[in-house]
């Protein structure tokens, strides 16, 4: 399976030495299986409003004649879930305040883009013709329990 994350989507968030750090008792499993968890972890989030192959383009970095078609604050956010998720499982205890924050960050968008408060602009889905396909949430103050709602 190709990743959607490169080695080199770290430089610009975290200093290599802390890269090495991480990952100092394990192989690039590890690495891949945090990516992966992360990478899940946004898809159960957009899913109902963004088609996830759309979004999760592959993209190498060592062909030159590539193009990054991938949106860079889903990159971003991947990179900060998938530190998380590797600081967790190395040292819990030991999780830095900004790491934490960047996390809850995250977290928050990524609830605020299911709820429909946040629209990323990411691909929506399209119909049969090509056109997108705009989600329409109706909401109410009153339960739904009788007709007024």
């Amino acid at each position: 399976m190709a990743r959607f994350l490169n080695d080199t989507d770290y430089t610009a968030i975290v200093r290599n030495e802390i890269k090495a750090a991480l990952l100092s008792n394990y192989n690039d499993a590890k690495l891949h299986t945090a990516e992966n968890m992360a990478v899940s972890q946004i898809k159960k989030y957009i899913a109902g409003k963004h088609p996830v192959d759309k979004v999760f383009v592959n993209y190498d970095s060592n062909d030159p004649g590539a193009t990054d078609g991938r949106d860079a604050y889903i990159v971003m956010l991947t990179i900060d879930l998938t530190l998380y998720h590797l600081y967790s499982s190395t040292a819990p205890n030991l999780i830095p305040k900004h790491r934490s924050e960047r996390y809850g960050d995250a977290l928050e968008w990524l609830k605020g883009v299911a709820k429909g408060d946040f629209v990323p602009d990411l691909p929506l889905y399209e119909n049969e013709s090509g056109d997108e396909m705009i989600n329409i949430k109706i909401r109410s103050a009153r339960q739904s329990e009788d007709q007024k709602w």
